[in-house]
């Protein structure tokens, strides 16, 4: 058996990028871990208020949410989301910034 590295993180699949918020996040919510049957990566976007993503159309957050896709790709990700179905505005740039699927 031939064994190769390349990740930081094993066995978390899906990075999740999340808003900067702080509302409870109960279980089911995309931002409680125990929402899932496996473990997953969080990456939460600096500044990605609800107010500024959902009101002002994530302006000049484009950057930070692929350097932040990215972020979670080289941990580990296989594929990424978000919390947020607003953010569907990047879904194409998010797609082509990385190398795994994107589902926002």
């Amino acid at each position: 058996m031939k064994v190769s590295g390349g990740k930081a993180i094993y066995g978390a699949s899906v990075g999740i990028l999340m808003l900067e918020a702080r509302f409870p996040r109960i279980p089911g919510d995309m931002g409680h871990a125990g929402t899932w049957d496996f473990p997953e990566l969080y990456r939460v976007v600096r500044d990605a208020s609800p107010d500024r993503v959902v009101r002002r159309g994530a302006e000049g957050l484009l950057p930070e949410f692929i350097a932040a896709a990215k972020a979670l790709v080289a941990d580990g990700a296989d594929g990424i989301t978000t919390n947020c179905g607003f953010l569907s505005l990047f879904q194409t740039q998010l797609s082509e910034a990385v190398d795994v699927p994107v589902m926002t």
